[in-house]
Formats: structure tokens, C-alpha cells, sequence
């Protein structure tokens, strides 16, 4: 595809369209701009910064636990933070609503995030909390967001609230609000003690959550929440790669390529071979596409690349397709190779060999290769074209 200027979408090809929106979307994932849902047998993209759905009043909302005020690229900042605790594997996304949030831990406790625009470049972010959520969980989630906008937001200041534990006062939301209260008690030499406005009783400053909030267990925490969330985004970001380069390749050589929008069964695409005359053939080969050169190993004996099958489905599976399946392999150098696994695993398993892995000796997935496919599908010989 040659350079475009601006105007000249409606006049490339579908196949050259949808590269480019393949190459946007991997683009958004890898930013951790937006997260991946499946719905109704679709993947969809949810931007969490785009939500204009505004939260319903809920009198049963508890008050904030922790605040922030910051400045700095705020859409890119809240944007980061709901992708980043959505993949954390912690915290699960429960609704997004127009500058807000709402998770749940895995018992199903609630919690959430609340945006406010205060104006002049500076924003709030409130961090809430169900009465029946485990202090581990409620820690460990202020310290993700406290971790996440350090690294991101500029001029940051935590500011804490407090409620009375009364009964009385909990169930009508009582908070002291009073910021030079908190901050005078909260100083060296001070009580470290406030009381509550409406029933006096005192609340201690240094809590639980303060006391482990710094705590270096709960730093870990956090920063192993921060590497499951890259891991996961890296791994989404290289699918797309792979995608894209396997929907190009196929293009230049003419053929189609469909990807699989919700693909954890084992297949990612097919490809769909166009005849002689340039029409669609209905002969196709299905793709399980993998990237990343962990999927990959040299077997010491003899060098050769082994593909471990880490589900044992998978080989099942692909036995009971009504098209050969291709194993789809992209590197980080970003070579791409291939292999026909149906008949490897036909020919395994008709020695009576238990297949766990399979020796890969793909070669490049490019136009020759596709060639060769589409005249062995087809049935002709370079004569009988």
C-alpha cells in the first residue's frame, strides 16, 4: 500500500482498509488505551476515557476513602489506570460509566474509581470501597492507584478521609472533611487523633490502611499487579502484530484472510483461497496464530523447535476441522512461518503416539508458500491454469 494523503480512504481496498485499522487498533492496545471484551461473539474495544453514560445517583454509595488531586494528560492517565487494573488479574470491571469506574474483587466486594474535573488543569480522583471489602483488597488498590498516578501525574497530593466507625453515623455517611483538622493532627508531636463532627467519637489517623499502605509486602503486590497487566497488554499488543502481518502477507497475494473476532477455541482466522478468474473458491485453511519467541524451544539433542501444546483440547480440536489447520508462528525479529498441524498430528496418532508437542519445521508464510497452497486446495498444476 502506498503513502496516502488525507482524503484518499474512499479509495482503498478493503483489504488495505482493514490493515490499517488492524494497525490503529494494535496501536490503542498496546498504549493501554482501551482493553478487549468479548460480547455477543464479538470483540469489542472499550475506551474507558469515551464512556458518556453518566453513573446513576446512588444514595448507597459510600463516601471516598482516598482522594487525589493532580495534574498532568488526564484522559491518558484515567484511561491507563482502568486498562491496567482491568488486566491486573485482581481486580475484575464491573461498569464503566462517564468519568468513573466500578471493579470487584474475585468474591464480588465493590469498589471504584470516581474522575472529577475541577477546572484550571487540575483533577480529582476518588477511590470508594464497599463496607464489606477485605482491608487486603482495599489496600492493595489504593496502592496501585497511588503507584500509577507517581508515575504518571505531576503535583500530586494524597489526601486521605476518615468516617466515624459509630453505627449511627456510618449509616448516614458522616466524614470529616476538615483538611487543616487532618493535616494539624496528622503533623509530628500531634495527637494523631481527630474527632467526629456529629457524635465526638475519637478517630485514630495512623488506621490499618495507613499502617500497611507503605508496607513493602503491599508494594510488591502492586508491582506484581503492574507486570501481569503488561504481560497480558504485551501479549494483545503481539496477537494484533501477528494479525496484521498474516492479513497483509494474504492481501499482497490476493487471497482473504478473516481473523476470528473471539478466538480462545483454538482458531484465529481462515484463509480463503481465490481462484484462477480472481474469485473467492471456498477452499480454505484455518490459522492458529501465535507471537512471541516463547512459544518456541530447541530441543537440546538435535536443535530442532519444539511447540509445546499447553492445552490438551487444542490437538482434539483441530483434528475435528473441516479445513486443515495451519500452526502461525510470528518472532520478535518478525519472521513468520507456518506448518500444516492436522496431518502432523493425523500421522502421530495413527503410529499411536500421544502428541504433546510438535517438532516445528514451518517455512515463511508468504506469496510462494500461499501459492503452493491455493494449487494443492485447487487441484491444478501450473499447466492447467
Amino acid at each position: 500500500m502506498g503513502d496516502l494523503e488525507y482524503g484518499d480512504f474512499d479509495r482503498i481496498s478493503a483489504e488495505d482498509e482493514k490493515i490499517v485499522l488492524l494497525a490503529l487498533v494494535e496501536t490503542f492496545v498496546s498504549r493501554a488505551w482501551c482493553f478487549r471484551q468479548p460480547c455477543d461473539g464479538q470483540t469489542l474495544l472499550t475506551f474507558p476515557s469515551y464512556y458518556r453514560r453518566e453513573r446513576p445517583s446512588q444514595r448507597t454509595v459510600p463516601g471516598a476513602c482516598v482522594s487525589y488531586r493532580f495534574e498532568g494528560a488526564v484522559d491518558a492517565i484515567y484511561s491507563t489506570l482502568v486498562v491496567k487494573l482491568h488486566y491486573s488479574l485482581s481486580f475484575e470491571t464491573e461498569t464503566l460509566w462517564k468519568d468513573a469506574a466500578d471493579f470487584k474483587t474475585i468474591p464480588g466486594s465493590k469498589l471504584g474509581l470516581q474522575l472529577c474535573r475541577e477546572g484550571l488543569g487540575t483533577f480529582r480522583l476518588d477511590a470508594f470501597f464497599a463496607p464489606d471489602i477485605d482491608p487486603v483488597s482495599q489496600i492493595l488498590f489504593l496502592r496501585y492507584l497511588h503507584d500509577h498516578l507517581s508515575a504518571s501525574g505531576e503535583n500530586i497530593v494524597r489526601l486521605r478521609h476518615y468516617s466515624c466507625g459509630n453505627k449511627a453515623c456510618s449509616r448516614f455517611g458522616v466524614h470529616l472533611m476538615d483538611r487543616e483538622i487532618i493535616d494539624k493532627e496528622s503533623s509530628p508531636n500531634a495527637t494523631g487523633r481527630v474527632f467526629c463532627v456529629a457524635c465526638g467519637t475519637p478517630i485514630e489517623l495512623i488506621d490499618s490502611i495507613e499502617r500497611q499502605f507503605n508496607s513493602g509486602k503491599i508494594k510488591a503486590q502492586s508491582l506484581e499487579m503492574s507486570e501481569n497487566a503488561r504481560i497480558k497488554i504485551d501479549s494483545q499488543s503481539r496477537e494484533m502484530l501477528a494479525v496484521g502481518h498474516v492479513t497483509t502477507i494474504v492481501a499482497e497475494a490476493s487471497h482473504i484472510f478473516r481473523p476470528v473476532t473471539v478466538s480462545d477455541y483454538g482458531i484465529d482466522g481462515e484463509i480463503e483461497f481465490r481462484d484462477y478468474h480472481g474469485n473467492p473458491s471456498g477452499k480454505k485453511l484455518y490459522v492458529q496464530l501465535k507471537s512471541g519467541d516463547s512459544h518456541l524451544n530447541r530441543r537440546r539433542k538435535d536443535q530442532i523447535e519444539i511447540f509445546q501444546i499447553k492445552k490438551e483440547w487444542w490437538a482434539k480440536y483441530w483434528l475435528k476441522q473441516a479445513f486443515t489447520v495451519m500452526l502461525v508462528i510470528r518472532t520478535s525479529d518478525g519472521s513468520i512461518r507456518w506448518m500444516d498441524v492436522t496431518n502432523y498430528l493425523k500421522d502421530k496418532m495413527a503410529r499411536g503416539i500421544t502428541v504433546k508437542q510438535i517438532e516445528f519445521q514451518g517455512e515463511e508464510l508468504n506469496t510462494a508458500s500461499l501459492t503452493r497452497w491455493r494449487d494443492k486446495l485447487l487441484g491444478m498444476t501450473e499447466t492447467d491454469r
